[in-house]
C-alpha cells in the first residue's frame, strides 16, 4: 500500500510550517549579513577611491532589503 496520496498528518503539516519558517529566516539573516557587507564595503571603497565626489549611502536596513553595492559606477574599484 503507498502512502504517497494519502493526506498529510498534523504532525506532517507543522514540520513542513516549521522547515518553511527556518527557510525565511536562513533567507532573511543571509540577507542582513549582505547587506552589512556590502554596506561596509561600500563605506571602505567609497573613502579609499572617490572621497572627493558626492555620494549619500544608504542606510543598512536598504543594503538589507537588497543586498547589492549601492556605490556610483565612476567609483568602483578597478579589479586587480
Amino acid at each position: 500500500m503507498s502512502h504517497a496520496h494519502e493526506p498529510p498528518t498534523p504532525e506532517q503539516d507543522d514540520t513542513a510550517d516549521e522547515v518553511e519558517e527556518c527557510q525565511e529566516n536562513v533567507t532573511e539573516l543571509k540577507n542582513r549579513m549582505l547587506g552589512l557587507q556590502f554596506f561596509l564595503q561600500d563605506k571602505k571603497d567609497y573613502q579609499e577611491h572617490c572621497p572627493k565626489q558626492e555620494w549619500d549611502q544608504p542606510t543598512l536596513e536598504e543594503y538589507r532589503k537588497d543586498p547589492k553595492s549601492n556605490l556610483p559606477e565612476d567609483c568602483k574599484p578597478e579589479d586587480e
